[in-house]
């Protein structure tokens, strides 16, 4: 088993050091900023958030895992609703406080339920681990939009899931 980067990031924009050249959003913190003259939309936001969701179910769907625990739950349960006030998605965003209710170390949470779990962490409202050690999965989200995925997948296998949602496996690794 190894560790995989999973990004939105295009591999022709880093150097031969392993730096990004482009200039682009790394968080849903960035909607309505500029990039390269482009103003940065909720719906520009959305479409990338949902092909993360698609990896990771794949991801589950390929290994036939059904259910990931809570390996690790990092939440300040008291910034939560001063972090939806403002947010870019207040509607979506007040919805995801239930999945957030029921989040706790240690609990399942099945392939079904799991696409707002995903939204929260990739919203930066929880810091999540998520496992099956069964199945031998673990995914962490990290910053800037990097999601580390440990599986026994074959490399060309799990390449093929993250480039048929128009994800990278990070060309750095």
């Amino acid at each position: 088993m190894s560790w995989h980067e999973i990004v939105k990031y295009r591999p022709e924009n880093y150097d031969e050091n392993g730096a990004y050249k482009a200039n682009e959003w790394t968080s849903i913190s960035d909607i309505g900023k500029s990039y390269d003259g482009k103003i940065f939309t909720l719906e520009n936001y959305l479409r990338v958030e949902q092909r993360y969701i698609a990896v990771i179910l794949s991801i589950m769907s390929r290994m036939d895992c059904k259910y990931l625990t809570v390996e690790y739950l990092e939440v300040d349960k008291n910034d939560i609703e001063k972090q939806i006030n403002s947010s870019k998605d207040h509607t979506t965003d007040s919805l995801l406080v239930t999945s957030l209710i029921q989040l706790e170390q240690g609990k399942r949470i099945y392939y079904k339920n799991i696409d707002n779990v995903i939204r929260l962490a990739l919203r930066e409202y929880i810091y999540i681990v998520l496992c099956n050690k069964q199945k031998k999965l673990k995914i962490d989200f990290g910053y800037d939009y990097y999601l580390y995925v440990l599986c026994n997948l074959d490399n060309r296998i799990l390449n093929n899931l993250v480039n048929s949602v128009g994800l990278y496996l990070d060309p750095r690794g």
